[in-house]
């Protein structure tokens, strides 16, 4: 199985390649999502963790994720190994998407092996990574064999999807089959 990583800084699309690739298909999709809250008087904004596919969690302390500023991060590991551990395995069939791998959770040990456990697995991944700070996770997901690298540039945003529409179709196909 060949996954999609559409790799790329913050606004580079790749979280909008993943709805609009998604759009096309009758496959389940599921796993998680990052949302960022705005920044708060004290410089620091928040990163929750969702389930991707479902109605979202409201924030709370539960998915909490990190609280990040310009310098700094204060990063909750525990959240990513439990409750992303829980949302990457939430189903059996479907598409996984990881929106977003980053550096945040290079230090989740438990989160990372889950990751590259779904890289070797035969669910298609749809993965957003994020580029800039490198960390050994991030170079192992994208050094991933089952893994395809896309870099994400706005610019090439319709190029991108018309190159990913055939592969991600396949996918949908493939589960189809499989539920039968």
């Amino acid at each position: 199985m060949e996954h999609i990583l559409l790799c790329g800084r913050r606004r580079s699309g790749r979280s909008a390649m993943i709805r609009r690739l998604l759009a096309n298909t009758r496959t389940p999709a599921f796993g998680y999502e990052t949302r960022t809250t705005t920044t708060r008087p004290d410089g620091y904004h928040e990163i929750y963790l969702f389930p991707y596919g479902t109605e979202p969690l409201e924030p709370s302390a539960q998915n909490h994720a990190a609280d990040c500023n310009t310098r700094d991060r204060i990063i909750y590991t525990e959240v990513f190994d439990t409750l992303g551990v829980a949302f990457l395995n939430a189903r059996t069939d479907g598409i996984i998407v990881m929106d977003e791998i980053g550096f945040m959770e290079s230090d989740a040990e438990v989160f990372c092996r889950t990751v590259l456990e779904k890289l070797d697995g035969n669910l298609p991944v749809l993965a957003a990574v994020r580029e800039g700070m490198e960390t050994d996770f991030l170079r192992r997901v994208k050094a991933h064999p089952s893994a395809r690298v896309i870099r994400m540039q706005p610019e090439y945003f319709e190029e991108i999807y018309t190159e990913l529409l055939p592969i991600v179709s396949q996918w949908d196909k493939l589960c189809r089959e499989r539920e039968r």
